[in-house]
């Protein structure tokens, strides 16, 4: 596959100039960066490795339709230049990821602050689509968490039944109990809403921790705002619609 990536398609490289490092952080995904040294013009990428059997969890050809809205039309995330059985091949941004004494900063939470109030802005029916009928009639978009748990909790069953996972895990873990106040909770959101009227349903982050939130380490573009100096890292596994 020939990828046009900017600095890159236009030159004849050599493999074994190649650099490339990997990145420790990602639970999912193994992740590297690839430069190219001897060529300045060549940016350097980053490379997503899918961690093995995450398709069953996450699904990928909606994560990149998602990624592509947010990158395209709403400047939030990196660019995605190509894709391949189980990976792609991402826009880096030169930053440091955040750690808990930069939440403390002023001027830092300020910024997570107006980056997540745009975030929220977006328009889900660019993602997903108009609300069909039976939505419109009072249940608005469906919070994407109970989407996923619909999804990964018979998952989760069927990985703890596995010879490998001790009884001392699955006591742990006690994914029965963990449904069982799930269950409960989701009644109470529905009692909630009976009373006071749906929530109104936005795009949201919903893995806000430190570990996901960037700040860059190169210069602005002159007409960039300042609170663009944070990056949040995005996937579809907290990507999705909260109240």
């Amino acid at each position: 596959m020939a990828l046009q990536v900017p600095g890159w398609h236009e030159s004849d490289l050599s493999p074994e100039l190649l650099s490339i490092r990997k990145i420790s952080g990602s639970l999912t995904n193994a992740v590297y960066t690839v430069s190219y040294p001897a060529l300045a013009l060549a940016p350097t990428l980053l490379l997503r490795i899918y961690g093995p059997s995450s398709g069953s969890l996450i699904s990928r050809s909606h994560e990149l339709h998602m990624l592509h809205i947010l990158s395209s039309r709403y400047h939030f995330g990196p660019r995605i230049y190509g894709t391949f059985t189980n990976g792609r091949i991402e826009e880096y941004f030169e930053s440091v990821t955040l750690v808990p004494s930069d939440l403390r900063n002023k001027n830092i939470s300020q910024w997570i602050a107006a980056r997540m109030a745009q975030l929220h802005s977006v328009d889900i029916t660019v993602i997903e689509g108009p609300l069909t009928i039976s939505a419109l009639e009072g249940k608005s978009w469906e919070i994407g968490v109970k989407k996923n748990l619909k999804a990964w909790i018979p998952v989760a069953r069927e990985v703890l039944t596995l010879q490998h996972v001790s009884e001392a895990t699955r006591q742990a873990l006690d994914i029965s109990h963990f449904y069982e106040c799930w269950v409960r909770y989701l009644r109470w959101v529905s009692h909630v809403e009976k009373i006071e009227g749906a929530s109104r349903r936005v795009f949201a982050h919903n893995d806000t921790q430190y570990g996901n939130i960037l700040r860059l380490t190169g210069p602005l573009r002159h007409d960039a705002p300042e609170h663009h100096q944070v990056r949040n890292t995005y996937s579809y596994e907290c990507l999705d619609y909260g109240t």
